[in-house]
């Protein structure tokens, strides 16, 4: 797979799970900016100032000049005996502030000299109480004098302290504005997890999800994409798209080099949307006038009497027990041209094996009767992956229709079931692909007619352009006089 569809496939897998991110990122930033909040206390910036004087004056003007150089290699000299322990724990014990590490609390103050002057600037960061802060800020100035005082007792000349500004609140740090920054990371963190999970995710992830993984693991062309059938009000669009799929598909199949009339839907796992695309085809084919009969060969999870609304007397597992003849199994639907042979009716099937009852000459005459009745013949056959029934059909009928669901059906079990396919010999007409992700515009619903098996993504627009006009062209030709015939 090119890093182009890896890219694509990393955007839709994003895109699909993007409402996911939002739901999450709303609480969790709710949550950190609240605890945020909780444990961030109101911090109070308050400022002081200490101006180092020399305790004598000169007398020229050079003197003058020679002290206020000596004042300002004090002011220089004096930070360390302004902002060190000793002096911020006799200041606490001062302003009568219990349960404070001086060396800890050291780390909130701040000193320095002011455009290298005299003059130095003292910072304080306390928290919760403006009022105890501005007297810590004060004591902690005074204690500066008795240091520096002390230390320059006996210079020539002596130097001393004078506080200019005792301590005042300069700045309020809030705590909202904190916890919303917080919030704001803790958002980016999300997104960014959210990001790389995907990422793992789509590395780690063996389903089929994109057109460039079904053409390079089953090379087979993808004949029809049946887009995911919406179930709100407004979805008149999308039952429009899912019907042009399934024109599209009902075209592979009238057009096809190999007439065909008896068709096996096989899936490789289950739920892939198989029973769906069985009964949307043969729908498709009986609106165009043409006898129709859907045949239900699951005989362990049979619902098509269900999905098709209508009670049958007996099923398939009746007829080929001996149990019912053909016509008593056959069931009219509200389509004047389908009928339907459901499963199992009256037979417990929990010791039979169906497979050799579809393996069967039985089941092989039944169809050599019911194709002189009708012009096609759908089965829905059980998933390859579980049970073998779909290989005992497969090699009965005309051709197999492969369905996989994208983002569903894994690599190896498609692997497995082409190989089976393979190994009998059987022609399979295409994949028929559920849940597809649709392209916008007119064209949406005829993406990859007739597609050869040696196409890839990387044969640009006028493949598309073309895979397009064929399919509007065979929709087109149903409609005119004669087009209802079969290519010979």
């Amino acid at each position: 797979m090119n890093s182009n569809s890896s890219i694509s496939e990393y955007i839709k897998l994003c895109s699909k799970r993007i409402a996911y991110l939002a739901m999450l990122s709303v609480p969790i930033f709710v949550v950190v900016v609240i605890v945020v909040r909780i444990i961030t206390p109101v911090q109070y910036t308050i400022t002081g100032t200490l101006r180092i004087q020399s305790d004598v004056g000169g007398e020229s003007i050079a003197d003058q000049y020679n002290i206020s150089e000596l004042s300002k290699a004090a002011a220089l000299t004096s930070i360390s005996l302004v902002d060190n322990s000793d002096t911020v724990q006799r200041a606490l014990e001062d302003a009568r502030i219990p349960d404070q590490n001086p060396a800890e609390f050291q780390k909130r103050v701040t000193v320095t000299q002011i455009n290298d002057s005299n003059v130095l600037r003292v910072v304080v960061k306390f928290d919760t109480n403006s009022t105890q802060g501005e007297s810590f800020t004060a004591y902690l100035l005074n204690e500066a004098n008795v240091s520096i005082k002390e230390a320059f007792a006996s210079s020539n000349p002596s130097f001393s302290g004078v506080v200019e500004d005792a301590g005042r609140v300069t700045d309020i740090s809030s705590p909202w504005l904190t916890a919303f920054i917080s919030g704001l990371w803790a958002l980016a963190a999300t997104a960014v997890c959210f990001f790389v999970f995907n990422m793992i995710s789509l590395a780690s992830d063996k389903t089929l999800r994109s057109s460039a993984k079904f053409d390079t693991m089953t090379r087979l062309p993808v004949i029809a994409a049946i887009p995911p059938v919406a179930r709100t009000i407004g979805s008149e669009r999308n039952l429009n798209q899912v019907s042009n799929a399934y024109r599209v598909l009902r075209s592979a199949i009238k057009y096809s080099k190999r007439g065909v009339r008896t068709i096996a839907v096989c899936s490789p796992s289950p739920r892939d949307g198989r029973t769906s695309v069985a009964i949307g085809l043969a729908r498709s084919l009986a609106d165009t006038n043409a006898m129709v009969l859907l045949i239900e060969a699951d005989m362990h999870r049979p619902s098509i009497s269900r999905e098709l609304r209508f009670d049958s007397v007996f099923g398939l597992g009746d007829l080929l027990l001996g149990k019912a003849n053909i016509a008593a199994t056959i069931n009219k639907t509200s389509n004047r041209n389908l009928y339907v042979i459901t499963a199992v009716n009256n037979v417990n099937m929990n010791n039979i094996n169906v497979c050799d009852l579809l393996d069967s000459d039985v089941f092989g005459k039944m169809l050599e009767a019911v194709e002189n009745e009708f012009e096609y013949v759908i089965i829905d056959t059980p998933s390859i992956e579980l049970l073998p029934d779909a290989a005992a059909v497969a090699g009965k009928v005309d051709a197999c229709l492969l369905v996989a669901q994208y983002g569903h059906t894994r690599t190896d079990v498609m692997k497995y079931a082409i190989d089976v396919f393979e190994s009998l010999d059987c022609e399979v007409l295409g994949i028929v692909t559920t849940n597809s992700p649709q392209r916008s515009g007119a064209f949406g619903s005829v993406s990859h007619y007739y597609r050869s098996s040696n196409s890839r993504t990387g044969e640009g627009f006028f493949t598309t352009l073309a895979d397009n006009f064929f399919g509007v062209v065979n929709m087109i030709r149903e409609k005119l006089p004669g087009g209802k015939k079969e290519k010979s």
